[in-house]
């Protein structure tokens, strides 16, 4: 296998983030020792010098990041890169489906579907590209439910819908695409054409998901190989959402069977990497999201101790954590059990 790992920085040569200061990207010279150490050899390079007609990309092993940009427009240059190398049979770690996953709420409940566990499935969800779409379907939605946008962190744009007769109001927000011009063209066309089926003016791709009732918070959980870092989050007053509520924890004791779950969720998706929200209520466990790429890292430079797997039993190790070493250790774990 070859030892040479393509790594690609964005237009601020940052790769992924970290919270030693704002806005502060890994430490690349840092990482770059680390694989080093792991027996790889790191070459850094922007994704706009990756050059099709110059160089062939086959079988290299590229990491990359994605983009939290608003309207997600260079994201979506990154896409289009990612796209090619792996038309041209490159090893995107992690591939190209978990990417498009980033910012992308209902790929990632499709990707929930398509997964053979069951427990991840355990919440259930269902994806709409229009308003319409849902206001004709609404009939087949139990109440309550929540709302969220496609994209979007910090609980930003998610909304819990009690009464039926809130469900148009809440989600033509949410999904929102209004354009002068297209509002005048359907006038018109509906004045002029007696058929006229008018497009909407509620198009951005929003998610319904079952709604959990009386929790007090959820555990965000780091998986970096065999070790978990687990956050407790507790939801805001008068509120429902965790994510974003600033009051976090970092608990000893977990409830019985959570790190055999996030386990058993890393598992299923065979990634180096991952970051699950979960939920416990009535002795079941709800995966509420999940990321594999380019997620915050807080949880783990924050943390003074991680779970790791031992004999079969869980336990607790005491000791700060380096990111860039985590990173590079997971993905060269990850490339001698997939690729060698």
């Amino acid at each position: 296998m070859n030892k040479n790992i393509l790594l690609l920085v964005d237009y601020r040569l940052h790769f992924y983030s970290s919270v030693r200061s704002r806005g502060a990207s890994m430490n690349l010279a840092e990482l770059k020792k680390y694989f080093e150490y792991e027996g790889y050899e790191l070459q850094i390079k922007n994704f706009k010098n990756i050059d099709f007609r110059k160089s062939k990309y086959t079988n290299q092993i590229v990491l990359y990041q994605s983009s939290e940009d608003r309207g997600l427009l260079y994201k979506d240059y990154i896409e289009d890169i990612l796209l090619a190398l792996t038309y041209q049979g490159a090893i995107l770690i992690p591939d190209f489906y978990k990417f498009r996953a980033h910012h992308n709420k209902v790929f990632m409940e499709l990707l929930r579907d398509l997964n053979d566990s069951s427990k991840i499935k355990s919440l259930t969800s269902k994806c709409y590209g229009t308003c319409e779409d849902l206001v004709s379907d609404i009939e087949n939605i139990e109440l309550p439910f929540v709302v969220k946008p496609a994209s979007g962190a910090l609980s930003a744009g998610v909304h819990l819908v009690n009464k039926r007769s809130d469900v148009k109001k809440v989600v033509r927000k949410v999904s929102r695409s209004f354009h002068s011009i297209d509002f005048l063209k359907n006038r018109i066309n509906k004045l002029i054409r007696k058929k006229y089926a008018p497009k909407s003016s509620h198009r951005k791709k929003f998610i319904v998901q079952e709604y959990i009732d009386n929790l007090d918070g959820d555990y965000k959980i780091l998986i970096y190989n065999e070790k978990y870092f687990v956050l407790f989050r507790k939801v805001r007053k008068h509120d429902f959402r965790a994510s974003g509520s600033g009051m976090f924890s970092y608990p000893e004791t977990l409830p019985d069977g959570l790190l055999d779950f996030a386990k058993e969720v890393y598992d299923a998706f065979n990634v180096p990497f991952i970051s699950i929200d979960v939920a416990f209520n009535n002795g079941i466990f709800y995966l509420l999201e999940f990321q594999f790429v380019s997620f915050g890292t807080f949880t783990l430079e924050n943390a003074k101790f991680y779970f790791i797997l031992e004999n079969k039993k869980w336990t607790i190790r005491r000791e700060d954590s380096i990111l860039e070493k985590e990173v590079a250790k997971s993905i060269s774990r990850f490339i001698k059990n997939n690729f060698e």
